[in-house]
């Protein structure tokens, strides 16, 4: 019977760093001969997981498969897309394919996605940077969810709208430029949520009521989405239908507060900006203001021909 042939140190380093994948090179790299390489198949020491890919057992997970893609791209290879997304925290559950730019032609394989493409990028493993994955990632979304991405990325504090900008300018070729232009400037402005920017750009903006300053401390109590100082008004923008536990509480005591100090808190969520809704709610908001100073007029949008005379 054939003793077993333990794995070198540097390999077993070099497989928890590679999410417990490793290429065959790098095992011949690393001292096995093909014949120990055989061996150690034979005897489950490996397991072959994709061509010339190798596991020390059973399904390496995520980001084996991120580590295999980027091997299976050579030396130039870099993950792009969702999976750079994941890999920046941007997107969360981790993607189903991994996206991966490769100068290489590589042959389609089920788990990954190969591009043929040239990128530069950073980090082990190499993938996109945090503003290249963000405007790639707005190129296959829509309004919304583009708007939703660039808020996450800016208020997390993971990028800025300055080196956002300078990375979309860099861009040639890119569809709906000028939208991605458009919404980066509205969540620049304050808006943190796809949410957020629908109210800021189909209810306030298109029926010309007053802009409200955006997470801005009401009479120095509690942050809002937007706040109309000069009428005591603020409005909160609630992408779950209803808060619970904590959260719950946390806006009653915010309410209080603020209706305490004389100000009108008003509450919407996604039913209420949206389709001919947003202009009900735009007509609600400015008769309100208008009680409060505000001189108007609430200007008429596309949508209103829809509802009732604003």
């Amino acid at each position: 019977m054939r003793a077993r042939v333990p794995m070198p140190p540097t390999l077993c380093a070099l497989a928890r760093v590679q999410g417990g994948v490793l290429s065959r090179q790098q095992l011949i790299s690393g001292g096995l001969s093909r014949r120990i390489i055989e061996r150690m198949l034979s005897s489950e020491l490996l397991t072959a997981f994709a061509p010339g890919l190798y596991t020390r057992g059973g399904d390496p997970g995520w980001m084996g498969r991120v580590w295999a893609g980027q091997l299976l791209g050579g030396p130039q290879a870099v993950i792009g897309l969702e999976a750079a997304g994941h890999l920046h925290g941007l997107i969360h559950p981790e993607p189903g394919e991994v996206a991966v730019y490769s100068p290489l032609r590589i042959a389609p394989r089920q788990g990954w996605v190969f591009i043929r493409s040239t990128r530069s990028g950073a980090g082990e493993p190499c993938r996109t940077g945090v503003e290249a994955t963000v405007i790639d990632l707005c190129a296959t979304r829509d309004e919304d969810g583009t708007a939703a991405l660039l808020a996450d990325a800016i208020s997390s504090r993971r990028t800025t709208a300055h080196l956002l900008r300078a990375e979309l300018s860099s861009r040639r070729r890119l569809p709906n430029q000028a939208l991605l232009r458009e919404i980066l400037g509205d969540v620049a402005e304050g808006a943190h949520s796809a949410l957020e920017r629908r109210y800021q750009v189909h209810v306030e903006r298109a029926h010309g009521l007053p802009t409200a300053t955006r997470q801005a401390h009401a009479s120095g109590l509690h942050r809002s989405d937007g706040w109309y100082s000069d009428h005591a008004v603020l409005v909160e923008l609630d992408s779950k239908l209803h808060h619970s536990g904590g959260s719950a509480f946390a806006d009653m005591v915010r309410d209080n507060d603020h209706a305490a100090a004389g100000i009108i808190t008003l509450r919407f969520g996604w039913s209420q900006v949206t389709g001919v809704a947003q202009c009900e709610t735009a007509r609600f908001v400015g008769q309100l203001l208008m009680k409060r100073g505000w001189e108007g007029p609430i200007r008429p949008c596309s949508r209103c021909r829809l509802v009732h005379a604003v």
